[in-house]
């Protein structure tokens, strides 16, 4: 196979940039088509409920997985089944059949929040402890990329082609990304890995506890992707109703993915001897306040700035807490701890989720993004002020 002749970490790196664009494409394609067919912002908004509610089971059984089985064998699997599953969305879109695409959904971000702690696994056992950061700046910069190149792309092409088209290409991404990490799978080194138990599928939430700036960036997944995933919810439908037009919403990604990407040159240049926890409020910070802000906004441009702010804030903490994460862990528990830390990140997305299905249609997507984003800050700066009693 081509991919053997590769260093791994190569390997890792296209492995995961082929999945961000082909997952960024479909997000894009998969709003506009909903909106379209329901002609409603609830259809927008019970898909990102469908997207984000299973990933909270997803996370510790594969970390658990990846710990006792290797990483690279259990991201393969879900990439397999999860090109499946979306190929399965261009049937039933061209049938007109919405709840099977919920259904199909929901099953897909299941297996994708699985594989998620096998990717933070993989990255210690493909370099040493100096290529951390680059590796995982690499990784953000890759996904903050395709944030910002999918989505425009989109934007473009769905102007005179279905978003099916789209979702079909993301499908055969999946496969893509599969050739590449199983040929990783000689990485794994797992044979000795204990038998696992409920003990030790949750041997990550101590560490976490027990670790300052790992609780505050527990904390920061929980409030950011809460607003994050409630504005994703309704912005089809400020595109369409602030700025004229529903596919406005591919260059209102394209904004995050710019940011984003620019939010990971510190790790790029530089792995950090430590991670502080003043890096974690400090880019958490920078994510919430504009997205707070894009609510009041009715000039593009002005909107296009405020995420791009966003995107940068974001990829700042999640980085450098990701490194920060990788350094206090023993490998074999990587995979688990950082299970703990997706949780909280997709405990925050069904959070939001659920406020923009229940609070849209009553109070308007400008309240509702608001309302979670006043949350979300109050959350921040109560464990902000805890942890500031004991830094690390």
């Amino acid at each position: 196979m081509p991919g053997r002749a590769l260093n791994p970490s190569v390997r890792l790196l296209a492995a995961a940039g082929i999945s961000f664009y082909g997952d960024w494409l479909t997000t894009v394609a998969l709003v506009v088509l909903l909106f379209r067919l329901t002609h409603s912002p609830i259809g927008p908004a019970v898909y990102m409920l469908a997207r984000v509610a299973p990933r909270l089971i997803g996370p510790f059984p594969g970390g658990a997985l990846a710990d006792r089985y290797g990483p690279a064998r259990i991201a393969a699997s879900c990439a397999v089944i999860q090109a499946v599953l979306t190929a399965s969305i261009v049937v039933f879109a061209a049938s007109r059949l919405i709840w099977p695409i919920f259904l199909v959904v929901a099953l897909a971000q299941f297996l994708s929040s699985a594989a998620q702690p096998c990717y933070a696994a993989m990255v210690p056992r493909v370099t040493g402890a100096a290529g951390l950061g680059r590796i995982q700046g690499a990784l953000a910069a890759l996904n903050s990329s395709s944030i910002m190149i999918s989505p425009a792309i989109g934007a473009l092409v769905l102007n005179f082609t279905a978003p099916e088209l789209l979702i079909g290409i993301d499908a055969a991404t999946f496969l893509v990304s599969a050739a590449l990490v199983v040929t990783l799978s000689r990485v794994d080194n797992t044979a000795a890995a204990p038998a696992l138990s409920f003990g030790r599928i949750a041997a990550g939430v101590p560490i976490v506890l027990h670790d300052p700036m790992l609780r505050l960036l527990a904390a920061a997944y929980v409030s950011n992707a809460a607003a994050v995933t409630t504005l994703q919810a309704v912005l089809v439908v400020a595109a369409a109703s602030r700025f004229g037009q529903d596919t406005v919403v591919g260059w209102l990604y394209a904004s995050v993915g710019a940011g984003a990407l620019l939010g990971t040159l510190p790790v790029l240049r530089r792995t950090p001897a430590k991670v502080a926890v003043q890096s974690i409020v400090l880019g958490t910070a920078l994510e919430l306040v504009p997205l707070a802000a894009f609510a009041f906004v009715t000039v593009l441009p002005l909107a296009m700035a405020l995420l791009f702010v966003s995107g940068a804030g974001a990829t700042l903490y999640q980085t450098r807490g990701a490194v920060g994460l990788q350094q206090r862990t023993p490998r074999e528990l990587v995979g688990r701890t950082s299970a703990v830390v997706r949780f909280g990140g997709y405990l925050g997305m069904l959070l939001g989720a659920v406020a923009a299905v229940s609070l849209v249609q009553p109070l308007g997507w400008e309240a509702t993004v608001l309302i979670v984003c006043a949350v979300g800050a109050t959350l921040l700066f109560a464990t902000a002020v805890t942890e500031g009693r004991n830094p690390v």
